[in-house]
Parts: C-alpha cells; sequence; structure tokens
C-alpha cells in the first residue's frame, strides 16, 4: 500500500465514520464517494463535506429517526 493509497483510505473510513455518526452508514458506496471527492478537493474538512453530499443527495432517512430521545 502506498502512501496516496493509505491517504485515500483514511479519507473514506472518516467518512464512513461520519455518515455511522449521522445514521447514514447504509447509504455509502464507493462510486459516489469518488464522485464527491472530486467535488470537495478544495474543502478543509473533507470528510464531513463528503458526507453532508451523502445526505444531500439521498430519499433514505436516518437510522436514528425511529428513536424517541
Amino acid at each position: 500500500m502506498t502512501i496516496i493509497d493509505h491517504k485515500n483510505t483514511n479519507l473514506s473510513n472518516k467518512v464512513q465514520e461520519t455518515l455511522f455518526i449521522k445514521g447514514y452508514s447504509h447509504i455509502f458506496n464507493w462510486v459516489e464517494y469518488l464522485f464527491y471527492k472530486n467535488q470537495t478537493a478544495d474543502k478543509i474538512f473533507r470528510a464531513e463535506a463528503i458526507a453532508d453530499l451523502f445526505i444531500q443527495n439521498t430519499c433514505e432517512i436516518s437510522d436514528y429517526a425511529d428513536y424517541e430521545f
């Protein structure tokens, strides 16, 4: 594994973790991830920006929607 591969893996892991925390872990897929990654090249908090794009462009509801807090 090269340094670039490791960097990309870390970013994808951060995106998946952010989606998991927000209750959207089930919407992650690699095709959209790569597309959003190119769109967010200039963002400072890139993982958060990618996760937000996943959430904005889905019709799915959060895993936490059924729970009363």
